[in-house]
């Protein structure tokens, strides 16, 4: 009996001391793993990095990418995570150059701006943009034929580029060109070179419909409010696909971008503004703040694709304001207190603390939203 309860107190002992080691080495490896993501400018170089992998690049890269993850939610706030991110993102691809997604969630993040909370310098905003072109740089030293790539930027016949072999599939995947077509429209404000890299994702066979339609809509001689509108939706529809609200609520934003543009037949009035408006409030209802401006959730680009509608109407209506007035409305309450909107949207940020308008933006002639108040 005596040797049986000693047995047990050792085991006992032993159990308890593995435990306490174990315990204290777990603390010691979230204190390291909070040690990068607090501190990413102790990341080693990506040269050292790669030197010291042995033949586990993969592995190291997927670590890398788990901490960006943790680095991103940790430092969300005023958007501090950028200070650090492309370092991050640089050293995940140089271990591992062939993982699509930190180039995507660099394209993504990097150039993004909330004007409610970020607040940063153009200059910092114009350096953040070029470091996600810079991921996009490598990548397609990567993953693309630089060959194919000059002949479809050569060639603007879009059904030459789809049907002959020549021209298929420059880049091992369409998604990184696809964004960057959309950085370079949205955020360095050249629509020339966002149509070239949309010809360069269509011409992929993996590449969805949309990414043709959309191709095609930046040949054609439209102004910026109507491709806009229709990109919004295309991203909406590919960032999150299992996304059933979004999906629902961009078909029906679709049907209404067709009627609207393509086949002219349907008049967009203030009833179905107020109804897209309404919809979009019942459909977002239970989705929390900052994923509805979260630049990786279909929820973001639903609501730019609605902000892109208003400001559509908004400017149909300036229009026989200006030939009345002999000038533009400064803003869109001016528009509706002299009945040349029957309806004053809402931009979909604006709420009771903090306001956003539609006002004229004399720097491009054009509509725009901005912190202010009616």
């Amino acid at each position: 009996m005596l040797k049986k309860i000693i047995i047990i107190v050792l085991i006992t002992i032993w159990l308890f001391t593995f435990f306490k080691v174990n315990e204290q080495n777990y603390k010691k490896h979230i204190e390291i793993k909070n040690e990068i993501i607090n501190h990413p400018e102790n990341l080693p170089k990506k040269e050292i990095a790669k030197a010291t992998s042995f033949w586990f690049e993969n592995l190291k890269a997927d670590f890398y990418r788990i901490e960006t993850i943790q680095y991103i939610w940790a430092n969300a706030f005023h958007s501090e995570y950028k200070k650090y991110l492309y370092a991050i993102l640089d050293l995940v691809t140089e271990l591992n150059p062939y993982f699509e997604k930190p180039y995507i969630v660099g394209q993504l993040l990097l150039p993004s701006y909330q004007k409610e909370y970020e607040f940063i310098s153009d200059s910092e905003q114009q350096w953040h943009t070029n470091q996600a072109v810079e991921l996009w740089l490598k990548w397609v030293k990567n993953f693309c034929d630089p060959e194919k790539i000059e002949l479809i930027d050569k060639e603007n016949d879009l059904l030459k580029i789809w049907n002959n072999e020549e021209f298929k599939n420059p880049c091992l995947s369409y998604k990184v060109p696809y964004y960057l077509a959309y950085v370079y429209y949205s955020y360095k404000n050249d629509p020339i070179t966002s149509a070239k890299y949309y010809k360069i994702s269509s011409a992929n066979t993996d590449s969805p419909e949309w990414a043709k339609t959309m191709a095609a809509i930046m040949q054609w001689k439209w102004w910026n409010r109507e491709k806009s509108y229709f990109m919004f939706l295309n991203l909406a529809k590919f960032i999150e696909p299992e996304n059933e609200v979004c999906n629902i609520l961009g078909n029906e934003l679709e049907n209404i971008w067709i009627g609207t543009f393509i086949t002219k037949k349907l008049n967009l009035d203030w009833k179905i503004l107020k109804s897209v408006e309404d919809f979009r409030k019942k459909a977002f209802i239970d989705v929390k703040q900052e994923e509805l401006t979260d630049d990786s959730k279909c929820t973001n680009y639903i609501n730019k694709s609605i902000r892109e509608l208003n400001l559509y109407y908004i400017e149909k209506n300036n229009e026989r304001y200006l030939k009345d007035k002999g000038e533009n409305a400064f803003d869109a309450k001016i528009l509706f207190d002299n009945w040349y909107l029957d309806y004053l949207p809402t931009d979909f940020q604006q709420s009771e603390d903090y306001w956003i308008i539609y006002k004229f933006n004399y720097d491009t002639n054009h509509y725009d939203y901005d912190m202010w108040r009616y």
